[in-house]
């Protein structure tokens, strides 16, 4: 066989091969930046608090009464004393409303008419208007099993907001809740939210059973 045989294979182009041609050292360089800015970020992030959705705790706004017309007092002298006045003002009387819409209307509605056959409701609630001891226990500690309210039955749980509330804030938004919808109670002091810890310290849910042996009928 002489060469003219392999005319045919003579006129074929080579075969294509892959490139290979390097990774340009600019982009190796960029990789190993992002790699190292991600893993030094989630090693800073390790053991910190998680920040955000409805932690946050609400803040009152306080607003000064006008002063009259006649007034001879220097603003100037005055502003010092009432922003203090403000601030503490400010922290020993949260935003009860505000509290109750973050917290609570998710299951007892904004209008407090709670969920038929679901959530209780907070308007004409007998345990809510009751003792002020009954809905601290209820709302600080939790409620757990069959509870009757406004004369239906519910079957659930009540999840507890010692841990997430502070004594003002529970104090707050109960207070918000014993005035609005019809209801009518007196407000609830932060020293009964106090004084409810100190007797039961850190338990577990109420029963509306064990509500009634501890604290009477509602």
């Amino acid at each position: 066989m002489n060469q003219h045989d392999h005319r045919a294979q003579f006129r074929e182009a080579p075969e294509p091969e892959e490139g290979t041609r390097a990774t340009p050292k600019i982009v190796l360089a960029w990789i190993a930046i992002l790699i190292v800015w991600g893993v030094g970020y989630y090693a800073w992030q390790i053991g910190k608090p998680m920040l955000g959705g409805d932690s946050r705790s609400p803040v009152a706004t306080v607003q000064q009464a006008p002063k009259s017309a006649g007034s001879n007092i220097d603003s100037s002298a005055e502003a010092p004393a009432s922003a203090g006045a403000d601030s503490s003002t400010a922290a020993a009387k949260p935003d009860g409303k505000a509290i109750y819409s973050a917290q609570c209307s998710a299951c007892h509605q904004a209008n407090g008419q709670g969920v038929p056959g679901a959530f209780p409701p907070l308007a004409g609630s007998e345990w809510l208007v009751a003792d002020a001891a009954i809905p601290v226990a209820i709302v600080h500690d939790g409620l757990q099993g069959k509870i009757e309210v406004a004369g239906n039955s519910f079957q659930g749980v009540m999840p507890k907001f010692g841990g997430t509330l502070s004594n003002a804030e529970l104090a707050a938004v109960l207070s918000y809740a014993r005035s609005e919808w019809g209801n009518s109670a007196n407000e609830i002091d932060p020293a009964a939210v106090a004084e409810h810890v100190e007797r039961f310290g850190e338990r577990g849910d109420w029963s509306a059973e064990e509500l009634k042996e501890v604290f009477g009928e509602p």
